[in-house]
């Protein structure tokens, strides 16, 4: 079964991973974009080198291009979607902690927030 990738968007209406990929290189965006395409697609059996599991419920999709190593943090959420939550350009083997804890605060928030029935979900296609 097919999931929908949605952007993370906070109270001012910004996405924060839309607004990464967007100004990323051309040839690597059109990358990020056929993962994120293919995660959507295949999610259930997506092993390493394509996402890893990281904490708390957060994932990341792993896109290596001309040495640059892209990652965008996800979460499942609410059956059938993945939130992409925080976007990075990796310097190091680890995700650094700053990251982590951003893209949870974003989850946390997004939760509550739909909870709220402050966000709607897009229908599942």
């Amino acid at each position: 079964m097919r999931k929908k990738a949605i952007y993370y968007e906070d109270e001012r209406n910004s996405r924060p991973v839309e607004e990464f990929i967007n100004d990323l290189e051309s040839k690597i965006k059109a990358k990020v974009l056929a993962r994120i395409e293919f995660l959507e697609e295949r999610w259930q059996e997506l092993r390493r080198p394509y996402v890893d599991s990281l904490e708390d419920g957060l994932y990341e999709l792993r896109v290596i291009f001309s040495g640059n190593q892209v990652r965008v943090i996800y979460a499942y959420m609410f059956k059938d979607y993945i939130v992409l939550l925080h976007g990075i350009i990796k310097k190091t083997n680890e995700v650094p902690q700053e990251d982590m804890l951003k893209a949870k605060n974003r989850m946390i928030d997004f939760q509550a927030r739909y909870k709220e029935g402050k966000i709607r979900l897009p229908k599942m296609e």
